[in-house]
């Protein structure tokens, strides 16, 4: 009898056991949520602190400051802007504004150190050949901003590589980076910068194996010129120009006389100033003539002496080889009616022979 009671006290305590360990636990769910309302309440003037009506697994969806520690979407925009304001500030690599585009053996590389005189002025040390070379090109524009020096905004970041004026291909791709680039030419006498070609051609070689009349003429006669070459090509300037005002207007194009930059470099310097917007700071005084080649170089007479300072280097300059009368006015002949339509193209006369 007594192991019968004692069975009914199990089975009787058993479920009680139960009830109590499930009202224990609902208790201790409910309380964090009644004591969460009590805060609710008790803020009512102040502001909601939490918000419960969408309590899932008595938890809150979204917490919500006080007023007073609350930031408005107009501030967390003007913050947002300000941080990306110093940012925009700090030096880093850009692509460029400016480039100039030709002509090969043209003065390029003069006008480029030149202009490196100016404090505003960013230039790219080496010729990117980005937009002329496949291969280069297909790297995309990260790879061709990683070639650009560090710059501020209202700096001009500026790259040169002579093959862009020459190549078809270029003009579009230029305009898909930027329409508002401004494209600088530097132009010579294409007689004198075909002669300047051959010069330099040989010197890679490292021996002349032929005379330019050679090189520029077919036949034993030397009569005829070989108008097909890239030497004779590159100077009908204004067949190139015209690609290029296919997508660019003329306004954004800046042509600079190599031969007006030997005898007057700040002139023609401070045209390009205007042209950039940048403000006046090449002077007259900051250049002079190198008595054996005849060509300016810098100086800096207010300051120490710096690596902006100097002459070309030895490779610029070389002497031209003596060229007969007939063959000159062969490829004068040539050029002249190309040259009197790229004065009306660019609005500039250069006064070639």
């Amino acid at each position: 009898m007594a192991a019968w009671l004692d069975g009914r006290k199990v089975c009787v305590a058993l479920p009680l056991a139960g009830l109590l360990s499930f009202c224990l636990y609902s208790m201790m769910l409910t309380e964090p949520k009644r004591r969460i309302k009590q805060i609710h309440y008790a803020a009512q003037d102040d502001e909601n602190l939490f918000d419960l009506d969408n309590d899932v697994n008595n938890s809150f969806n979204e917490f919500k400051p006080p007023t007073h520690l609350r930031y408005s979407s107009a501030g967390k925009n003007a913050t947002e802007s300000s941080m990306s304001d110093k940012l925009e500030r700090r030096p880093r690599k850009r692509l460029p504004n400016a480039i100039i585009i030709g002509v090969r053996k043209g003065g390029t590389r003069a006008l480029l150190e030149f202009l490196k005189l100016h404090p505003k002025i960013k230039a790219c040390s080496t010729e990117a050949h980005f937009f002329d070379v496949e291969e280069n090109y297909q790297f995309g524009l990260d790879w061709y901003r990683q070639k650009m020096p560090k710059s501020l905004p209202g700096d001009i970041t500026i790259e040169k590589t002579p093959a862009y004026f020459v190549t078809d291909k270029v003009p579009e791709r230029v305009r898909q980076m930027s329409t508002n680039v401004k494209l600088i030419v530097t132009l010579r006498d294409p007689t004198e910068r075909a002669i300047s070609d051959y010069v330099q051609i040989s010197t890679k070689k490292r021996k002349r194996s032929q005379s330019f009349e050679e090189f520029i003429t077919q036949g034993k006669e030397q009569k005829i010129l070989k108008t097909s070459t890239k030497t004779v090509q590159i100077g009908v300037y204004v067949k190139h120009l015209r690609n290029w005002l296919k997508y660019f207007p003329l306004s954004q194009l800046h042509f600079v006389s190599m031969e007006e930059m030997k005898v007057n470099p700040a002139k023609e310097l401070q045209a390009v100033e205007k042209f950039l917007d940048i403000e006046p700071f090449i002077k007259k005084e900051h250049f002079y003539i190198n008595e054996s080649k005849h060509f300016p170089c810098v100086t800096l007479p207010d300051k120490k002496k710096s690596e902006k300072a100097g002459c070309l280097s030895e490779t610029k300059g070389r002497p031209h080889p003596t060229v007969r009368n007939d063959i000159r006015t062969l490829l004068q002949n040539y050029y002249r009616p190309y040259n009197l339509e790229l004065y009306k193209e660019a609005q500039r006369d250069f006064h070639w022979p």
